[in-house]
């Protein structure tokens, strides 16, 4: 004898019945795809459904374990472009999967033989959800383009993050893209130092008009870098001045040859090795405050923004003291307008800003407003920290803002931009690097 259940062999004449059955096939095809199939008819296209449903669940809740325990390697597998080019080809084909589960739940539920109200909600029902299906796919076939695109974009390094005395440094400097290549003066240098282990941060602002400045052993600049020349003028002095100092970097536009001579620059007023560089487009600035939603500011003293020439200033605006919330223009202002105060006070609220955004880049941040961040991204950095080192770059991001940074300006009254005390100098970055160990 044959074993009757409702759901596989129900009473075709009874219309509650066949109305319940229906939905309650609908709704399994949404919560459990596969189960529908499984139940009423098509058992291996059910094992196919079902089954690549549960290695999805897995999948993501090992994902999130895995996220969780180790964030870097979690980061450098999941954001490899094969992984990415896997996740969308992946996506697609669990919606055609799940698109062919839904047309043959539509025909398992025999709709017909329910009332024609049952019957209008239910395809309405079915086709909202295939139409969200399909939509929220879409989205998350483009979002993982986005993110693929802009990681190939922004890292070109290659090999892996190399830390020095177990800390990563990096050369931060703020440039306008509206100078050009050519004769570009750095707005800002930084250096970035991050301890390796626990995130922790030491900024050291170094003025742009420092001179003369301290070069390294092996610098193809020691012995012929000017000493009027400012600490600002490394770029322009080996790709206008003096080409050809740098023979083993080979770039069309000599590019790589000016930053590199800025690393030399900042290594040698530090006295740490630099190896990589990150520079920040002050003109696609802007754009990437916006795209986090704005950044929180301690404003210390009114502040008119004005530019122009030394005897006709233009004002554009100002900002009031106390704790302002900016937008990308307004930031944009606080961070380079110095016409009525002094460079010292530019490079302090710089760094004001630049702390802003490091609290500001959180990982909820970065998923809610990642579309946005992606546009921005090209237009606002450039580095040359390898593609490999995302993961760590990102398990350091998230350390790091959840400390205090530690920073250090080489600017007066304690360091003149002339003539420094070079033992003062080193003495100041080894207290802020110890400081920025939990040290001292």
């Amino acid at each position: 004898m044959t074993y009757q259940t409702p759901l596989r062999t129900p009473n075709q004449t009874d219309e509650p019945l066949m109305r319940r059955r229906a939905w309650w096939l609908v709704v399994l095809n949404f919560l459990l795809p596969g189960t529908p199939q499984l139940l009423t008819g098509n058992r291996r296209l059910g094992r196919i459904g079902f089954g690549a449903w549960l290695i999805m669940v897995a999948g993501a809740i090992a994902a999130l374990i895995w996220s969780k325990n180790n964030l870097a390697g979690f980061t450098s597998v999941a954001l490899n472009v094969w992984t990415l080019t896997a996740l969308q080809v992946l996506i697609v084909a669990w919606v055609l999967l799940w698109v062919l589960l839904t047309v043959d739940t539509f025909r398992t539920a025999k709709i017909g033989r329910v009332r024609p109200g049952a019957r209008a909600a239910l395809s309405l029902v079915t086709v909202v959800g295939l139409a969200a299906t399909l939509f929220g796919a879409y989205g998350a076939v483009q979002y993982i383009g986005s993110a693929r695109s802009l990681f190939d974009d922004l890292f070109k390094g290659q090999g892996q993050l190399e830390a020095v005395d177990g800390r990563y440094n990096f050369l931060l400097l703020g440039a306008d893209s509206g100078e050009g290549r050519d004769g570009m003066r750095p707005d800002s240098i930084s250096v970035v130092s991050v301890d390796a282990k626990s995130g922790q941060a030491a900024i050291i602002g170094i003025p742009r008009d420092l001179h003369p400045v301290r070069l390294p052993e092996g610098s193809p600049l020691k012995g012929v870098y000017p000493r009027s020349w400012k600490a600002n003028g490394g770029y322009t002095y080996v790709t206008q001045v003096k080409t050809g100092l740098y023979p083993d970097i080979h770039d069309d536009t000599g590019f790589q040859q000016g930053i590199q001579a800025m690393k030399d620059i900042a290594s040698g007023v530090t006295g740490l090795r630099v190896p990589y560089y990150v520079m920040i487009d002050m003109n696609g600035f802007s754009k990437m405050v916006d795209a986090l939603g704005g950044v929180d500011i301690d404003v210390t003293e009114h502040l008119d923004f004005v530019d122009g020439s030394d005897t006709h200033h233009v004002y554009h605006g100002s900002v009031e003291a106390g704790r302002q919330h900016m937008n990308g223009e307004t930031a944009l202002w606080y961070a380079r307008s110095r016409k009525t105060t002094s460079d010292w006070d530019r490079m302090r609220r710089q760094r004001q800003v630049q702390e802003a955004l490091i609290q500001q880049f959180t990982p909820q941040t970065l998923l809610t407003n990642f579309q946005q961040i992606a546009e921005a991204s090209p237009d606002f950095v450039n580095t040359d920290a390898p593609r490999n080192s995302i993961g760590a770059l990102v398990s350091l991001a998230d350390k790091s803002r959840k400390l205090p940074i530690n920073s250090l300006e080489l600017v007066p009254p304690d360091f003149p931009e002339s003539n420094l005390d070079w033992s003062k100098v080193d003495a100041a970055v080894a207290d802020v690097i110890a400081r920025s160990r939990g040290e001292g």
